[in-house]
């Protein structure tokens, strides 16, 4: 008998695990959040829209792949400097799915090997022609997260150096 509700706690603990995860992947897409995209579609949106594009590689195994997910990316700021300036991607860096790209299939782990992404969270960001910019690696809470949002979403990397735009803002 004990054995029985042992297993029954089992299926019941999966059973809530799997319906959690699915209501959080349901989440990142619809609400006042970031507007995630596929790489693909985001590719096109970017260029179409003349916005700057902003790549988040991640694992599903990502400690701090989750924690920006729950910190810097529910932060008001935080979701509309994206949504304003930026098309934003989330790309599975382990994922085997095929990724259609101009010049052919690829997949989230040839991508992120193509980015030189090496750990986990890594963020690139793009001009809208697929050109890219820079990359961003690890965890970054919105405090420190905005003022590169702002450096390249409002294109302040053309004329000058993060420091020296970091500084100017400083005396404002």
């Amino acid at each position: 008998m004990r054995i029985r509700s042992i297993n029954y706690f089992v299926i019941f603990t999966i059973s809530l695990a799997i319906f959690s995860t699915s209501a959080i992947a349901d989440e990142k897409t619809k609400g006042d959040g970031i507007k995630w995209l596929k790489y693909e579609e985001g590719l096109k949106t970017a260029s179409k829209e003349g916005k700057y594009l902003f790549v988040d590689f991640y694992t599903n195994w990502c400690g701090y792949c989750k924690k920006m997910d729950k910190e810097t990316f529910t932060n008001k700021e935080v979701i509309n400097l994206i949504n304003k300036n930026f098309v934003a991607v989330k790309v599975n860096a382990e994922s085997k799915d095929p990724i259609g790209l101009p010049e052919g299939t690829s997949d989230g782990v040839k991508l992120a090997r193509s980015f030189g992404v090496t750990g986990y969270p890594t963020y690139w960001f793009m001009e809208p022609n697929g050109t890219k910019i820079n990359k961003l690696p690890g965890y970054a809470p919105a405090e420190k997260f905005l003022p590169i949002l702002k450096y390249i979403g409002e294109g302040h990397y053309k004329s000058k150096s993060f420091q020296e735009y970091v500084e100017g803002a400083k005396s404002k």
